[in-house]
């Protein structure tokens, strides 16, 4: 009995010289017989070349140039993703050409799927490994010739008698052969640990690249019909979720009285089981969902924010809900520092042109790049933009001595920013990480520039004014502590001092605040607020008490 199958019919007019019109007929009563396709199928390397990546999904464009006969002929495309979306393909081809079915399959047993890395890193790998095998076969070989010199040292002649001539040349042959044998033993050994070192280093960098290669390169079979004989175009596009990329930024400031520089850039990361090389590359922003079926629209309702107070969250460990980390200054990465202050804002913009929507933002970059299969970050540049910022500094020492330096921003919304995390270079220097989450923002966008280094503040308890009393069943504890913050820089600063008192959780608890210095005080959450002006070179002292009065049998810590 003839095998048949049933398929659906893909029609697909011309793209660029054709047009890119797709009709899809589901011809649920069409049997094929599968005979059509039993001729060899035509191997074709496609050839990447646009990617639209969303941020965690891409759209892979290929193109083919296929000779074909009439009638039917299987295709086998090969270079394309692994774990490809097949509701997601599309095949777009001449009016001549009928694409009657396709499928995704992996391919094992393809050699070419291997990176240019990973060939490079293989080859050395066997380069070295093959050296150090050459070393230890000499070794080996010297070895023997010791075991032979050692096993033939019985001298005799003819009738067993040896001349003393005799016996001198033997002994001198033996000696220099010996000596230059474990001569040679001991080179060798030399070279083999020399050379075992650059294997192993060989090993290490063949392993970081393995990822780029898997021997299962995936592969698109398809099968066609064609009415008129020759070269035909192909255009494939599908949609692998082995791609994504993610928001990072370069923050950079001269000095508090100048704008702020945000170089915008995304991570790209990818493991669909091939390179792009020399591709194109459009990003964007969204990430449209992959279905045939078009959306509805329901209704959209638009509720209040729950309030949030941001700085008693930040009292418990973090600076005004901004984290920061710090890096070493003998850690600063020179490289990565001299890249930032030589980049062009014009060279930037120059190649990457942005486009907005309702849904997304797009950035086209007009430059090809080259992105290895092994799911590692690839630094991508897409725009510099110079905002006008607000700096101001601030300092919350009961958690944390040190000042941060704070930018302000507003009218920041034409700037489509997306969470991500940021370098903070201020006054030519690398001075830590920050994060930007435009999303929690509201009129402005507050973002911690680092720690200013050239602002020293401690706080300090004074013993000598804290007291502790007893006063019939209660206990009263009074503390005082003074804030110095010295300006070690070459003009004023001026910048918001925070501590806290703390609140009475009981009725039997009483809490007073004895001195504040002139403090903005919040009743409700304890907070203490000032604006403090300090000259250059200058130190600026604060000083602020309180007092807490509880039954002498219960603990509290005040502290």
């Amino acid at each position: 009995m003839q095998s048949c199958t049933v398929v659906h019919l893909y029609i697909y007019h011309q793209k660029n010289n054709m047009n890119i019109t797709k009709i899809t007929l589901a011809i649920g009563g069409i049997i094929i017989s599968s005979s059509l396709f039993a001729q060899n199928a035509k191997i074709i390397k496609s050839e990447l070349k646009e990617v639209m990546l969303y941020t965690n999904s891409a759209e892979l464009s290929h193109q083919a140039n296929v000779s074909l006969p009439t009638g039917a002929s299987e295709l086998v495309f090969t270079h394309v993703a692994n774990g490809i979306d097949e509701n997601s393909i599309q095949i777009g081809s001449s009016p001549h050409v009928t694409v009657m079915s396709v499928r995704s399959a992996v391919n094992y047993i393809s050699t070419d799927v291997k990176s240019d890395a990973y060939i490079k890193a293989e080859n050395y790998f066997k380069k070295e490994s093959n050296i150090l095998a050459n070393f230890k076969n000499q070794k080996a070989t010297e070895e023997s010739i010791l075991k032979l010199l050692e096993s033939n040292q019985k001298i005799a002649g003819f009738n067993g008698n040896t001349t003393v001539a005799e016996l001198a040349k033997m002994a001198d042959y033996y000696k220099t052969k010996y000596l230059e044998v474990k001569s040679n033993i001991t080179a060798l050994d030399e070279q083999i640990l020399l050379q075992q070192d650059l294997v192993n280093k060989a090993q290490v960098q063949l392993e970081e690249v393995k990822g780029q290669t898997t021997g299962s390169g995936g592969q698109l079979i398809v099968q066609v019909m064609n009415n008129q004989a020759g070269n035909q175009p192909f255009d494939i596009t599908y949609t692998s979720s082995a791609a994504s990329w993610s928001a990072s930024y370069d923050l950079r400031s001269a000095h508090t009285s100048s704008p702020l520089a945000i170089i915008y850039k995304a991570n790209v990361t990818q493991e669909t089981g091939i390179d792009w090389k020399q591709v194109h590359l459009i990003l964007a922003s969204g990430n449209p969902a992959q279905y045939g079926i078009v959306p509805n629209l329901t209704p959209w309702q638009l509720y209040y924010n729950q309030p949030v107070q941001a700085l008693p969250q930040a009292l418990q460990g973090r600076v005004a809900g901004i984290a920061v980390e710090e890096v070493a200054m003998d850690e600063v990465n020179a490289g990565m520092k001299k890249n930032m202050l030589a980049r062009s804002k014009s060279s930037i913009n120059s190649y990457t042109q942005q486009n907005e929507n309702q849904l997304n933002t797009t950035f086209d970059i007009a430059i090809p790049y080259d992105i290895a299969s092994n799911g590692k970050p690839h630094s991508v540049s897409l725009k510099e933009y110079t905002h006008p910022a607000t700096y101001s500094y601030i300092a919350i020492p009961r958690i944390d001595p040190n000042v941060y330096l704070m930018a302000e921003l507003t009218d920041y919304e034409k700037l489509n920013l997306l969470p991500g995390t940021a370098n903070v270079m201020f006054e030519n220097m690398l001075v830590g990480k920050t994060y930007i989450n435009p999303n929690d923002a509201t009129d402005t966008l507050k973002m911690s520039m680092g720690r200013d280094k050239m602002i020293s503040i401690k706080r300090d308890k004074i013993n000598d004014l804290s007291q502790t009393k007893i006063l019939g069943s209660s206990k009263k504890q009074s503390l005082v502590y003074e804030i110095t913050i010295k300006n070690n820089k070459k003009n004023s600063v001026t910048l918001s001092l925070q501590d806290q008192i703390p609140i009475a959780t009981d009725k039997s608890m009483e809490i007073t605040l004895d001195d504040h210095s002139g403090a903005d005080v919040d009743k409700e959450t304890g907070l203490l607020k000032w604006n403090v002006t300090v000259p250059a070179g200058a130190t600026q002292k604060i000083r602020f008490g309180y007092s807490v009065k509880y039954p002498k049998d219960k603990l509290v810590s005040i502290y």
